[in-house]
């Protein structure tokens, strides 16, 4: 018993080297430097510091104009926002009312280091097309204005929509969407969303 054991600590001994071999050799310069601005790029900060905080159940009254020669309508919604990827993004869940009909949606936001920018994405039951849209912050970082880009189906093509996030405080923000209505050439307010925490 013990010669095979001393035959296995020999073993293991010559073969140490063969082992040392396999390790990863040492980065270049060039990669050490590559290395930390992905590693910069991955880290979270204070923009998904600030996300974390819009984590929770929420419930939203809606406003929304179609027409402008119209009044106003009006519906209740539910929201549950949770996050992603230790914090890097969060998702948002809706469902409620719109138009007389049951709505559901579903958007993903993060803050992309890279970009400098809010970054988002949005799906729900009244069409087909994914919305997406980048974001800045004001000084406060408490209004976020976004600008981005859905499929049109009057039209048939891309339009823009522009939409501003207002923080109030932790329990309260609201936003509010703006487009050119079908047939019209100025941007107006179509939605205004207050969401108020459960």
């Amino acid at each position: 018993m013990k010669t095979w054991i001393a035959l296995a600590a020999v073993a293991l001994f010559a073969t140490a080297p063969a082992f040392a071999a396999d390790s990863p050799p040492a980065m270049s310069a060039e990669q050490q430097a590559m290395m930390e601005k992905m590693t910069k790029a991955a880290t979270p900060g204070p923009q998904h510091e600030q996300m974390k905080k819009w984590a929770g159940e929420w419930n939203a009254k809606v406003k929304f104009q179609m027409d402008p020669s119209q009044p106003w309508q009006e519906s209740q919604s539910t929201s549950t926002i949770t996050l992603l990827m230790d914090g890097r993004y969060c998702q948002e869940v809706v469902s409620g009312q719109m138009m007389g009909a049951p709505f559901n949606g579903m958007g993903i936001t993060g803050y992309d280091n890279v970009l400098g920018k809010y970054v988002s994405t949005w799906i729900d039951n009244m069409g087909t097309g994914v919305m997406t849209s980048q974001g800045t912050a004001d000084a406060s970082g408490k209004v976020i204005t976004f600008v981005g880009t859905s499929s049109d189906p009057v039209t048939g093509k891309p339009a823009k929509v522009r939409m501003v996030s207002t923080i109030a405080d932790d329990d309260h923000h609201t936003l509010d969407m703006y487009s050119v209505p079908p047939g019209g050439k100025k941007e107006m307010k179509t939605m205004t969303i207050e969401y108020t925490r459960k």
